[in-house]
């Protein structure tokens, strides 16, 4: 008798979620070699994973803000909230863009080489 449910790990919900802490991880491995180009290596690399132009571009924006906010949240909590909230909030959009810029140069591409 064979089981027709899909596996957990094999559902698009999970695998979006993992996605984005992939996002995430690259964002804090790279942020300290390519400062301002990592969202966009990130979101090119995630996006050349997924293939997929709407998924590209939605995963590395998420996973872009979310990493940049703990990014920003900690050197903030160093420096006792000196900034502004506006302009860290500012500088976690702006990151994100390119993140999602990022997602969409991967994922265009990747779409191409595979058809």
């Amino acid at each position: 008798m064979m089981n027709s449910s899909r596996p957990l790990l094999d559902t698009p919900s999970v695998k979006f979620l993992l996605m984005v802490i992939v996002v995430i991880l690259l964002n804090f491995g790279l942020f300290f070699m390519i400062n301002i180009l990592a969202p966009l290596v990130t979101g090119f690399i995630v996006g050349y994973l997924v293939a997929r132009i709407r998924d590209g571009v939605a995963i590395g924006f998420i996973g872009t803000a979310l990493s940049y906010l703990l990014v920003f949240l900690i050197s903030e909590w160093f420096l006792n909230f000196s900034t502004p909230i506006f302009d860290v909030i500012s500088a976690i959009i702006i990151m994100a863009l390119i993140g999602a810029v990022g997602g969409l140069i991967g994922s265009f591409i990747s779409s191409r080489f595979r058809k």
